[in-house]
């Protein structure tokens, strides 16, 4: 015994192939079909779920370091405050307090700056450009040298400056400045307007100031990089996902379309090309016209209309359908059962069992050989077997072009989330059983309602 099976696949396809399947079934087994094909599997695989957060991204990065800086800005500001009052009477009395003003304005604007992120970028040059005109226009400031023991006062704003450097920079500007603040200041600090500290002292401070705000430049450098990083394979991940999306659309119509192409218009063709009689004329001239309603129900029919369907109503349908064939294939009672199916569950399985009775009648042998339908409740769901105890066939020896099963039974079923099985083998009959059951509702995760 061989036996085959497909994976569900997703929902959502709407109503294809149900509408006029029974005239089309009933018109197909007058004609010569393809013999039954079988492929290696249905094209589509489950649907992932997307409800991924990035845990870094270039917004953050950006909002963080806006925030840092400001908290920097401020508190330093505050903090040294009486340092830079003192130092005062030693400088010019205007360009003195109009430089330490102007340098406290921007500390303002880059605390005010985190609350309104599209102006931190600006706040933060500002911020830099006047810390290095208030460093290199000391000496001009200066109207008497400040004692040896003091430090002039910009000293303390150094991490502030070169801070909103990098952050507002772009990378080799923000290294420049890092570079230049430094230099400048050693050179101050060897003047007598910069306290004449010494060499060595002046060396130890400007070593200092570069370490520090080196080690925030590289900070800044490779948080930047990896928020960027993650940016864009986000995007590209949400790009790739959406042309998956694209293309599994294109996938399900095709085999709904190919399904419709099997069952109603190629046996239609085959039929009026064999029609060599009034009658065979007639019956060619319906099923034209039972294709031409199958394929405007399939153009009109949309993803919305899923009205459930009672299992009565499902059994009814396919019995209608076999009813017309031309061999008898007997409809096996069974209990009713309360389960409901979506409407485009019920066309699927409809329009699948009929094709798997119309191969039957077509392949399976003569009057002397046995058929059946059974459709019953399975669980929560919807069993529907098809059977017969014909010559049956080897699933390896079908070419892979041939659509009969692979198109308008296991494809067709797969498309609404449903199973479908082959059982035969040669000398032992045929099975094909369809099985569809009602998605299972999947709990809400902890970390998804948090967020």
């Amino acid at each position: 015994m061989v036996s085959a099976a497909e994976p569900a696949s997703r929902r959502g396809t709407g109503r294809r192939s149900g509408r006029g399947s029974g005239g089309a079934g009933a018109a197909s087994s007058r004609a010569g079909g393809d013999p039954v094909g079988f492929g290696d599997g249905a094209p589509f695989g489950a649907d992932p779920s997307r409800s991924v957060r990035a845990s870094i991204t270039q917004a953050s990065v950006e909002r963080a370091f806006a925030i840092l800086l400001a908290m920097t800005a401020v508190g330093l500001g505050v903090v040294d405050t009486p340092a830079v009052l003192a130092q005062l009477p030693y400088l010019d009395p205007f360009w003195g307090p109009l430089v330490a003003i102007a340098l406290g304005a921007s500390f303002v604007l880059v605390g005010v700056s985190a609350f309104v992120p599209r102006i931190a970028q600006l706040a933060q040059i500002l911020c830099a450009l006047l810390f290095l005109v208030a460093l290199t226009t000391w000496p001009l400031t200066v109207q008497e040298s400040i004692p040896s023991t003091q430090q002039p006062w910009p000293w303390w704003f150094c991490t502030v400056g070169s801070t909103a450097a990098a952050m507002g920079f772009a990378t080799w500007r923000a290294t420049i400045y890092t570079a230049l603040v430094p230099a400048v200041y050693v050179v101050l600090r060897l003047t007598p307007v910069g306290g004449d500290a010494g060499l060595v002292r002046a060396l130890l401070d400007g070593v200092y100031t570069a370490l520090l705000s080196g080690a925030v430049l590289v900070i800044a450098v490779v948080l930047r990089r990896a928020a960027s990083s993650v940016d864009t394979a986000q995007s590209t991940a949400v790009r790739r996902y959406s042309l998956a999306i694209r293309e599994h659309a294109v996938e399900v119509e095709r085999v709904q379309v190919d399904a419709i192409v099997h069952d109603s218009v190629l046996t239609t063709l085959l039929s009026a090309a064999r029609a060599d009689t009034l009658e065979a004329k007639t019956l060619a001239a319906r099923m034209a016209r039972n294709a031409i309603d199958h394929l405007e129900a399939a153009a009109a029919d949309g993803p919305d209309d899923d009205t459930p369907v009672s299992l009565a109503d499902l059994r009814a349908r396919i019995g209608e359908a076999i009813g017309a064939l031309a061999a008898p294939v007997r409809l096996v009672p069974a209990p009713s059962g309360a389960v409901r199916l979506p409407a485009s569950v019920a066309d699927a399985l409809a329009s699948a069992a009929l094709q798997a009775a119309v191969n039957s009648v077509q392949h399976a042998g003569g009057p002397e050989v046995t058929r059946w339908v059974r459709v019953e409740q399975h669980d929560d769901g919807v069993h529907v077997e098809v059977g017969d105890d014909g010559r049956g066939f080897d699933v390896a020896t079908i070419p892979s072009e041939r659509l009969g099963v692979r198109r308008s039974i296991i494809e067709r079923v797969a498309a609404v989330d449903g199973r479908a099985e082959v059982h035969t083998a040669p000398g032992e009959g045929t099975r094909i059983e369809l099985t569809w059951s009602p998605p299972t509702p999947s709990a809400p995760s902890t970390t998804g309602a948090a967020a």
